[in-house]
């Protein structure tokens, strides 16, 4: 891999990575542990899914910028 592909892919997943994450984190802080499990708007899910939703995305984005930066 080229030290350009390289940059070019790291980018691309530093885009791909978002901060959806951080905002549910920011937005949800408030709520109690019962509220977490209750569905948040017309969602169908609730807002702890969708907070874990969020973190394992950026979990896996993680992961796979520090796989190229490893290439």
């Amino acid at each position: 891999m080229t030290p350009e592909t390289k940059k070019v892919i790291l980018s691309a997943l530093s885009q791909h990575l978002g901060d959806n994450h951080v905002r549910a984190r920011m937005a949800f802080s408030h709520y109690t542990p019962d509220e977490m499990q209750r569905q948040h708007g017309q969602s169908g899910e609730t807002r702890q899914a969708i907070l874990d939703g969020y973190e394992e995305h950026a979990r896996a984005v993680n992961a796979a910028i520090e796989e190229v930066k490893r290439a």
